[in-house]
């Protein structure tokens, strides 16, 4: 039995506007396995921090994205190497103008409920992600969708766009049933699912557990090779790296630190660790006092002694960041000459003063017309590796330097609820303990959802509120040039901006990391996503 067809499609991007290789209809897999392999069948059991819903629709997060992409998928995937790959699409042609792309689906696909995926399936998918402002929805520059027959969609752009590739491979373009939709509409969506995946949804329980069951008919010849899937929810990391050690579970999502370490020790555990542009910051909310002062920012950055953080939390599974969420790991990068905010407490103390917060009782907190300097910084525990012990070093370092921070701990899904709120709804924070990645592998989804002035929450994740109208002119720009090149160009442009007005802690650069059993075989990273695609493991 072939585990996917050999026959590759290929095409060229005649403008220099975009460069994606169709190398093959499916990511690079594992070999392929013959009929008498003894590889299909059995149950994996994944323990993860929380599972808060189904929709990929309606919120992109690593959590989320590593689950759906069991039972949907998207027109386009990553290989293991993190190039963009088609999936659902068969091929792809362009015009010479760079602006008419016509995309050739696979056939033969249904959803779970029975319904076909076709390209009215593919259109209606995109155009309610547009029409409904769901999040990256607005990136896409599509003026006109035309559905050419059953399997051929032809799309036109209004202008230029060098990232729409890696826009459509993220996992909150997964596609889904039309009709499964209107079945049982936006909540039901949440709990329940049809798209084309290896696994369909079995049962959902809320803050508890989620089955998969194989897909018998899954269009992907020969996989999955397991029979099933149960998404286990258990909140302490540590718990969780105790069960995979017990034998509980196979694999392990998020375990701290310190786990890991242990992990490492025992021949029965497997931990892969791969490039990751996961980054590790504390977002500091700009438009309230005193963080809407950048001197108050800059001061913060001085004040945190990174690398001690890395000694003491990580113990090297990260490196230090030079500006938030962008890395060596993302395409559009660029490294500061030298790192903008090394460890200084006498510079942080004196932005400080030259803002107005100085110790004027000599209780050892600033204060400022008579109000101390008392902070809120939520966090999370359990969820990511050192993203807690990050937040309590941190209150011990601004508490050096006078600045009094209240940690505020919240359970996994009340942390990203109350996130993924406008501000005016959510509770209050001054700040929040965060990682995030790009999803994309590209540095335009960090501008246009992170970094622009419209990138505010429930839509995008600018979580600091930050808005600079310069930098908003210079993405604009980027998005008019011919070339990744030259729009690498302006983005360095925007990270010295950004760099100089320090909207968040800038922290670590992660790696993506997963502990599984030595029976489990399979999984790769991605860079890009830390995504670990399921449907090619099995078990021993």
């Amino acid at each position: 039995m072939k585990q996917f067809s050999s026959k590759k499609y290929v095409f060229t991007i005649i403008m220099v506007v975009f460069m994606l290789v169709v190398s093959a209809c499916q990511p690079a897999a594992p070999a392929a396995v013959d009929s008498g392999d003894d590889r299909y069948g059995g149950n994996l059991k994944v323990g993860v921090s929380a599972i808060v819903h189904l929709d990929p629709n309606d919120v992109n997060q690593y959590g989320l994205n590593e689950i759906v992409q069991l039972f949907y998928e998207t027109l386009f995937d990553r290989n293991e190497d993190g190039v963009v790959v088609p999936l659902l699409v068969e091929e792809v042609s362009q015009s010479d103008d760079g602006l008419v792309h016509t995309w050739k689906l696979h056939e033969g696909i249904k959803f779970h409920d029975g319904s076909d995926f076709n390209a009215e399936a593919v259109k209606w998918n995109i155009m309610r992600k547009i029409d409904e402002e769901k999040p990256m929805g607005s990136m896409l520059p599509i003026s006109n969708m035309k559905v050419v027959d059953d399997h051929t969609l032809e799309i036109t752009l209004s202008r230029l766009y060098t990232g729409m590739y890696n826009i459509l491979a993220v996992k909150t373009f997964s596609i889904y049933s039309p009709s499964f939709y209107e079945e049982v509409g936006s909540d039901g969506i949440k709990t329940q699912a049809s798209g084309t995946g290896p696994f369909k949804v079995d049962s959902y329980t809320p803050n508890e557990k989620l089955e998969l069951v194989k897909n018998d008919d899954y269009w992907q010849e020969g996989l999955p090779y397991l029979d099933s899937v149960s998404f286990i929810e258990v909140a302490d990391a540590n718990t969780r790296a105790t069960m995979l050690e017990a034998g509980e579970l196979h694999v392990a999502v998020g375990t701290s630190i310190q786990s890991l370490e242990q992990l490492k020790t025992d021949e029965n555990i497997n931990v892969l660790t791969g490039p990751s542009s996961r980054h590790y910051y504390v977002s500091m909310t700009n438009i309230y006092e005193p963080l809407d002062d950048k001197r108050v920012r800059q001061a913060f950055n001085y004040a945190i002694d990174k690398e001690g953080i890395l000694a003491a939390a990580f113990k090297g599974y990260a490196t230090v960041a030079d500006v938030t969420i962008v890395n060596e790991a993302v395409n559009g990068y660029s490294p500061a000459a030298t790192h903008p905010y090394p460890y200084d407490t006498d510079k942080a103390t004196a932005l400080l003063a030259e803002a107005g917060w100085t110790d004027s009782d000599g209780d050892g907190i600033l204060d400022k017309d008579g109000e101390p300097m008392e902070l809120i910084l939520r966090t999370r525990k359990g969820a990511v590796p050192g993203d807690y012990e990050t937040a309590e070093l941190v209150q011990g370092m601004l508490l050096n330097v006078g600045v009094k921070v209240n940690v505020d701990v919240a359970d996994t899904a009340s942390f990203l609820a109350e996130l993924n709120q406008p501000i005016e709804d959510a509770p209050h924070y001054d700040m929040v303990n965060l990682t995030w990645g790009t999803f994309t592998g590209d540095a335009e989804y960090v501008m246009k959802s992170y970094i622009a002035c419209n990138a505010w929450p429930p839509t995008y994740w600018d979580y600091s509120h930050y808005c600079n109208e310069e930098v908003d002119a210079l993405i604009a720009k980027g998005d008019e040039v011919p070339t990744v090149e030259e729009r690498n160009e302006i983005y360095a442009q925007i990270l010295d901006i950004v760099r100089e007005d320090a909207p968040t802690l800038f922290l670590f650069n992660g790696l993506s990391t997963i502990a599984t059993r030595s029976d489990v075989n399979g999984l790769y990273l991605d860079p890009a996503q830390t995504i670990w695609p399921v449907k090619y493991a099995w078990l021993d």
